[in-house]
């Protein structure tokens, strides 16, 4: 059935307590009084991108959401396709195209709850102009996972949930920002047909809110260096709200962030198949609070050619890939590496890239703790970073400042997350963190202790809100 809603006028809805809602939906923009009325108009809105079952309790979209629209709580929704959300990945000519397009964006909101599952070809592309107001809260978070099953053990069962906005891209090669000497640019999304164009010339632009909210079983190769994430940050803004995130299951990386200056606080980075933390092309901002779990089975392989670790930073010098604006700070990050990593380091920073990484542990990588090359003119800054003594500390050498701090016994770590070797809650450890100027006013929290999860057990910030079992391998790493 075609997805509609009436809205009544003012004299029946003074004679009535109830209001019509068609197809477990409505239009944001007409939600002046209770969410399901417009008081203004007598007129029939229709929604071509929405169909429903006949009770209304599963709807799918696909193609194009052109107008604003609430998923509500209490119906299930299908992806089917790329679902796109706004018309501004097409290429934008000049200033003035930038500004319709941005008058023209349309806003998707997500009610708490809300589960989201995609068909096999699903995605849901956010362009440029539009947002996404996804808001969940930790006793109802928002789920997106594939519609093959009930639980979230698949990997790659569908595409992901990409981001675009108006922010800036970095070239590579050192070509510089994407829109060179004037105010628009286009740049080509990772993904493969149907995402588009991002990028501008916007640091602060706003591409909605996600708060606790979990994508399962994503990933998608659209061929070679080409995919869909878990979640794709292309040019999103620093106006942009991202805390309380999971990434469960992804076929390629968890989170990455090509260019742009959105930063991001409490991820949860569990079983990806690829890098969990991913920033290349100019990214510019911060992230604190993280926990990387990898596949903790003896067996685990990666697949195809993914070389899971948990945080990389592109800039490859050796291949003129170089972008040496790239710069990220992170801090209170957990990684937890297996098998699966099969010989590659927690955190790799390849190239001209600026990263500084502050209480940071790692534990599981065999082959190392760090990876630069100094050849590379690689510029990372370590402080509190505490390495697991029984894996490796340095892959090649050593950071420019800092040096790792190797634990005096193997990382273990309590239900929580929290590490509870004597390194990681040393009174040496530097409260305060230097964040990357992105023209936000972001600032790190002040914690005395290494890791994602406070050990003195004030602040559980993943409890409640997580994949349920997506954690349960934590209290056995290295028992």
């Amino acid at each position: 059935m075609e997805f509609k809603k009436k809205y009544l006028v003012a004299a029946l809805l003074a004679a009535t307590t109830a209001s019509i809602v068609g197809c477990g939906g409505s239009s944001s923009s007409s939600n002046k009084d209770t969410g399901n009325t417009d008081t203004d108009t007598d007129t029939e809105v229709t929604y071509d991108f929405v169909t429903c079952n006949s009770d209304e309790t599963v709807c799918t979209l696909e193609g194009t959401v052109d107008k604003d629209y609430t998923m509500k709580a209490g119906v299930e929704y299908r992806l089917n396709g790329f679902v796109t959300v706004g018309a501004g990945n097409v290429e934008l000519a000049d200033a003035a195209a930038v500004t319709a397009a941005k008058s023209a964006g349309v806003t998707l909101t997500i009610e708490p709850g809300v589960e989201v599952k995609a068909y096999n070809t699903g995605v849901l592309l956010v362009t440029r102009g539009s947002k996404l107001m996804a808001e969940g809260t930790a006793a109802a978070p928002i789920t997106f996972s594939s519609v093959q099953d009930d639980n979230y053990d698949g990997l790659g069962e569908w595409g992901g949930v990409v981001i675009q906005g108006f922010a800036p891209q970095y070239g590579l090669g050192d070509t510089g920002v994407c829109y060179g000497t004037g105010t628009v640019c286009n740049v080509a999304g990772e993904g493969g047909d149907g995402i588009g164009y991002f990028g501008g010339n916007d640091m602060a632009d706003n591409s909605g809110v996600m708060k606790y909210v979990r994508i399962a079983e994503a990933g998608k190769v659209a061929g070679p260096d080409n995919e869909i994430n878990g979640l794709s940050l292309q040019g999103v803004g620093s106006g942009t709200t991202i805390d309380y995130i999971q990434i469960h299951n992804s076929l390629d990386d968890g989170i990455e962030w090509f260019g742009g200056n959105v930063n991001v606080t409490h991820a949860v980075l569990t079983n990806n198949d690829d890098d969990d933390i991913d920033f290349d092309e100019g990214f510019q901002g911060n992230i604190q609070y993280a926990i990387v779990l990898k596949n903790q089975s003896a067996t685990a392989t990666p697949s195809g050619t993914n070389d899971p670790r948990g945080i990389e930073g592109n800039s490859d010098l050796s291949s003129n890939k170089q972008v040496s604006a790239t710069h990220a700070a992170l801090s209170n990050i957990t990684l937890i590496g297996g098998a699966i990593n099969n010989g590659q380091p927690a955190a790799k920073l390849r190239g001209e890239v600026n990263a500084d990484l502050s209480k940071v542990v790692a534990t599981g990588f065999a082959s190392g703790c760090l990876e630069v090359k100094s050849s590379e003119a690689t510029n990372v800054s370590v402080q509190d970073m505490v390495c697991d003594s029984t894996d490796a500390l340095l892959k090649n050498d050593s950071p420019a400042t800092g040096s790792l701090i190797s634990s005096a016994a193997a990382i273990t770590l309590n239900a929580a997350g929290a590490v509870l070797n004597a390194e990681a809650v040393a009174t040496s450890i530097t409260a305060d963190v230097t964040a990357v100027d992105n023209g936000s006013d972001f600032a790190f929290d002040a914690t005395t202790y290494a890791g994602a999860v406070n050990p003195n057990g004030t602040d559980n910030w993943t409890s409640g809100w997580v994949i349920e079992g997506s954690l349960d391998t934590l209290t056995a790493v290295n028992q």
